[in-house]
């Protein structure tokens, strides 16, 4: 199986004064006890609120996974060109919850 590419992007955005973290790596998969999970890697986007200058880490607004290098950077372009309309789809769904 190829090596996946290390990646790391990250972007704030603000929208109407609140700020958000984009953030994209690239993670491993640790489920061991399932043999077909051995060097599992996959890249994943995150998106996270600021609050006093603090990224709220514990609970993302959005995530989105990826299985490929190109696809996580496209991903990540797109999450960063359509926040406003993610977080406030997000927000809305969640309200209804």
């Amino acid at each position: 199986m190829p090596q996946k590419k290390d990646l790391e992007l990250k972007h704030v955005a603000e929208i109407n004064g609140e700020k958000f973290l984009i953030s994209t790596i690239k993670m491993e998969v640790r489920h061991y006890w399932l043999t077909q999970h051995e060097n599992v890697n996959i890249y994943e986007t995150m998106v996270f609120e600021k609050k006093d200058g603090k990224v709220q880490y514990e609970n993302a607004l959005y995530n989105k996974r990826y299985t490929t290098y190109d696809n996580a950077i496209e991903g990540h372009q797109y999450i960063v060109q359509n926040i406003e309309n993610i977080v406030s789809s997000t927000r809305e769904c969640r309200s209804k919850l």
